[in-house]
């Protein structure tokens, strides 16, 4: 049996139950849930989550953006991210000393993050990279953080060369969360070229979320979330086909 059969088949009978309760009282446990149903171990982000398929749980609204993957930068500095935050980052509200870079950077145009400088993507077709570009007023004052095109597409190619889109309605009852996953659509990754286009064009953008430990042991301290590749549902078909 193939891996989209055996998904299909798996599918129809987590929906065929109807809405389903979670076990968690977290409003985001969607997914986990959903993996959990499946039989899927989850845990490891550098593969596809079900044999070669990557699972994206998302609500059935066309405009919802999600994290393709994640995937730091390279730069000539230890930790990038961190660098990046505390150079040109902006304070924490609750933590002031500490910088934190949160928001939203596109290679069709200059992104304001905090109150200083602008962001942007560059696509470099001669060194195989992706830059960073960072703008003060308009002025270009650093190009140092990027990422090579090999692991981008080493990691696109291995973690979406397929990806199945399950949609879901929820509901909250007695102080729990109800889930129904009631839709599903499998795509196939077209090529990497595409990818650097839907770059350049705004399609694809690269999400940077830093921030501080609210809680724990480590509270008070810098915390690196993850920078992600993100994309809307409604324009995968710039870089994936409908297979299913």
């Amino acid at each position: 049996m193939t891996a989209i059969d055996e998904l299909l088949e798996k599918f129809k009978y987590i929906e065929s139950q109807g809405y389903i309760k979670s076990e968690s009282k977290n409003k985001n446990y969607s997914g986990i849930l959903f993996e959990k149903l499946l039989g899927s171990t989850g845990g490891e982000f550098s593969i596809p989550d079900f044999r070669d398929i990557e699972i994206k749980v998302i609500r059935k609204y066309e405009y919802a953006e999600f994290d393709m993957f994640n995937s730091s930068p390279d730069g000539k500095y230890i930790t990038p991210t961190q660098w990046l935050s505390e150079n040109y980052g902006y304070p924490d509200k609750d933590y002031r000393k500490i910088k934190v870079l949160k928001g939203d950077v596109y290679g069709n145009k200059l992104t304001n993050i905090g109150v200083y400088y602008k962001y942007k993507l560059y696509i470099d077709y001669n060194e195989s990279r992706i830059y960073l570009q960072i703008y003060d007023s308009n002025s270009l004052i650093n190009q140092d953080i990027y990422w090579d095109f090999d692991s981008l597409q080493e990691r696109l190619e291995r973690k979406l060369n397929k990806i199945a889109i399950i949609g879901f309605n929820k509901k909250y009852i007695d102080d729990s969360y109800f889930y129904h996953y009631n839709n599903i659509k499998i795509y196939k990754l077209k090529n990497f070229e595409l990818f650097l286009k839907c770059i350049e064009n705004g399609i694809i953008y690269v999400t940077f979320k830093t921030g501080v430990n609210k809680s724990g042991k480590n509270v008070g301290k810098f915390r690196d979330h993850g920078t992600s590749f993100r994309i809307s549902k409604s324009n995968m078909k710039f870089l994936f086909d409908e297979i299913v």
